[in-house]
């Protein structure tokens, strides 16, 4: 479903990623893993042309992304961020319903999204719908996050530290709720991550970065049986610099 080949992206000259490639079949989980710095976010941006590569290309449904105009790709990719990424003059209800209102979706057919996503991720319409994001715990918002990337029901989901921002206690129960979620179990994912244990519980494929560079792909029992080299050997033992 979505192919990456030999990205590279330079800023002021100095590149952030360097002949990046993988593949992610469709409803695969791919996970960046790497430490700050390593290109992660730069390559998940690349996916949905919010960025797009100096050189190389990506591939959606064999498809160059290129020849997508950027809105119509994106609305097929759904998309987390690490500080929630919430509109807050917006109530829930209208955060969660950006996207299906540009689809022109009628009113009824979004609030009934709505309430489906907020009951699914463990809110309600009638508690949390009118309610601005201020007024929401970490937690809240980052549901109410997956609930907006989800909302149009797009195949693709790619989700940057969606856990970044949470306490440890707090985004392991995120992380295994939505582990067993139906919504996200029925998506692509490409997922970036600098946390170990966010990518082996949540992920089928793990790619790890450092540098710039894709250094070895595989599950996460060839990467923890098998490691390419002493960087990601000591990474999957958190003995590297990771924040």
């Amino acid at each position: 479903m979505i192919e990456a080949s030999q990205l590279y992206k330079a800023f002021d000259g100095r590149p952030a990623v360097q002949g990046v490639s993988f593949t992610v079949p469709e409803g695969g989980r791919f996970m960046l893993l790497g430490t700050s710095g390593s290109g992660k976010t730069t390559t998940l941006r690349m996916l949905n042309r919010l960025l797009d590569p100096d050189n190389g290309q990506v591939l959606f449904h064999g498809k160059d992304t290129r020849s997508f105009r950027p809105e119509d790709l994106r609305r097929q990719m759904g998309y987390v961020m690490q500080q929630y990424g919430l509109f807050p003059h917006y109530t829930v209800a209208e955060n969660i319903a950006i996207v299906p209102k540009l689809l022109r979706w009628d009113t009824s057919r979004i609030r009934q999204r709505t309430e489906a996503l907020l009951q699914k991720l463990g809110l309600s319409w009638e508690a949390h719908a009118h309610q601005y994001p201020a007024q929401l715990s970490g937690g809240q918002q980052q549901r109410v996050g997956l609930a907006r990337a989800l909302a149009a029901d797009p195949p693709v989901l790619l989700m940057d530290e969606p856990f970044g921002a949470l306490d440890p206690v707090t985004r392991a129960r995120i992380r295994q709720e939505f582990n067993e979620l139906d919504e996200f179990k029925s998506k692509t994912v490409v997922m970036v991550t600098h946390d170990i244990r966010d990518a082996l519980e949540l992920g089928d494929r793990i790619g790890i970065m450092d540098k710039g560079r894709l250094i070895q792909t595989g599950t996460p029992e060839e990467l923890q049986q098998h490691p390419a080299n002493d960087f990601v050997a000591a990474f999957l033992h958190g003995k590297t610099d990771a924040p």
